[in-house]
């Protein structure tokens, strides 16, 4: 592909770069723009990003580049526009909807309508869009992004019914991510060929409706899942589900529907569970995952009961191949020379997978607290086919010094079988 040379001239504070002959990439992350035009190319652009600003460029700007990618045929734009808002998502513990409402009636700028027309955009494969307004062609004839396989729509402030018309007129994505979407309440995706569909803290969603017959991977952040309708639950194989509140051993109802919405995945080969909230909402879960062979679990592990529960759900993982635990938020500690021992309740547990087929752990933010050290001791005896142990240090463990070698030499003397490498690495 012929060389894609722009002439950067947006730039205030720095000269215009050149890109190297055969490159056809152009890449926007300066700091400080003006408002003169960029010069067209008849060139072709491969992707088009623009990126890193800490000002807002003008619309008459935005136009002018988005302008100048599509007539050089870019198969890839990307624009992430600065926002001032750190955190939209209208959760209850940091002030409720009122941060959503407060992006929703700041005044972003507008993608141009040509950037979402068959005339202008018949090259584009991969459009990413971050906080900004949208502006469709009215004519529902003219909006229809026939070639587009990848949208991402990230902090977008537009009516619900723009993005349902955005959506429906890409009937060839195959993958589609909502991102802190604020304006989301009913949307129906339904498109044919979609493979991986990812909806991250639209909180104000009551129903998302997706019918996808070629859909395999599916990634939810946000309460419990109970807005997502799916006719083809079974197609189903890898399923990432962050939740952002607290589910309380109390709350039989929330408890309850958490494990109903695994269940509905009977297929599932790749599973990750994470929340950020205490206790975890998946020390509940007691569901059979016969055919899993990745897990990840991302949460406290901050007592002895999410132990054994991290022990109950791969109890019933007879076929796992990979564990991965990420430590959220670890505790600062002191070097400790006190024996570590393995829960009671978890000791003398049979687990089928560390017998047969749980090759590598990986445990990532390992700070080296009393829990943790049991955590890795439950697992370096019990896993006895292991092949692999990688441990990735949280920031609370100084590299080279002697609470680190502490924690190294434990691990080593803790293991079981000798022929499990034990990979010791940093943040």
């Amino acid at each position: 592909m012929a060389s894609s040379i722009l002439a950067l001239a947006a730039l205030g504070e720095c000269a215009p770069p050149e890109l190297p002959l055969g490159s056809a990439d152009v890449a926007i992350s300066h700091t400080k723009i003006s408002d003169a035009p960029p010069t067209r190319t008849a060139a072709p652009i491969r992707s088009f990003r623009f990126v890193g600003f800490r000002n807002t460029p003008s619309g008459t700007l935005i136009s002018q580049w988005i302008a100048a990618a599509l007539f050089g045929g870019a198969e890839t734009i990307e624009f992430d526009l600065p926002t001032p808002d750190a955190d939209i998502c209208p959760t209850p513990w940091n002030g409720g909807d009122s941060r959503a409402s407060v992006f929703r009636s700041r005044n972003l700028c507008t993608m141009p309508r040509n950037l979402f027309s068959s005339s202008g955009a018949a090259a584009l494969r991969h459009l990413r869009l971050g906080n900004c307004k949208l502006d469709l062609p009215e004519d529902e004839r003219s909006l229809s992004l026939g070639s587009l396989e990848t949208l991402s729509l990230r902090r977008i402030n537009a009516p619900e019914h723009t993005l349902q018309r955005l959506i429906s007129g890409c009937p060839r994505l195959a993958e589609l991510t909502l991102d802190e979407c604020p304006t989301v309440r009913r949307i129906s995706v339904v498109l044919l060929l979609l493979r991986t569909f990812t909806i991250r803290c639209c909180h104000r969603a009551t129903r998302v409706f997706v019918d996808a017959p070629s859909l395999r991977s599916l990634s939810y952040k946000g309460s419990m899942p109970t807005v997502l309708s799916l006719p083809n639950w079974g197609g189903i194989e890898t399923l990432s589900m962050d939740v952002c509140e607290t589910v309380d051993a109390e709350d039989s109802d929330k408890i309850r529907r958490m494990r109903q919405f695994v269940d509905r995945f009977p297929n599932l080969t790749s599973l990750r569970l994470s929340s950020q909230r205490e206790p975890p909402f998946f020390v509940w879960h007691r569901g059979p995952l016969p055919g899993l062979t990745q897990l990840e679990l991302t949460g406290p592990f901050r007592n002895r009961g999410h132990i054994a529960a991290v022990a109950d759900i791969l109890d019933s993982t007879t076929n796992l191949e990979v564990l991965t635990l990420v430590i959220d938020q670890p505790r600062a500690v002191q070097a400790s020379t006190c024996r570590i021992k393995v829960p009671r309740d978890v000791r003398s547990c049979a687990i089928e997978c560390f017998r047969r087929t749980l090759r590598r752990i990986h445990l990532v933010k390992y700070g080296g607290n009393a829990t943790q050290r049991r955590l890795a001791k439950f697992l370096l005896a019990k896993a006895v086919c292991a092949d692999e142990l990688r441990v990735t240090f949280s920031a609370s463990v100084v590299e080279g010094s002697e609470f680190q070698t502490l924690l190294m030499n434990e691990m080593v003397a803790w293991r079981h079988n000798p022929r499990t490498r034990i990979i010791f690495t940093f943040q």
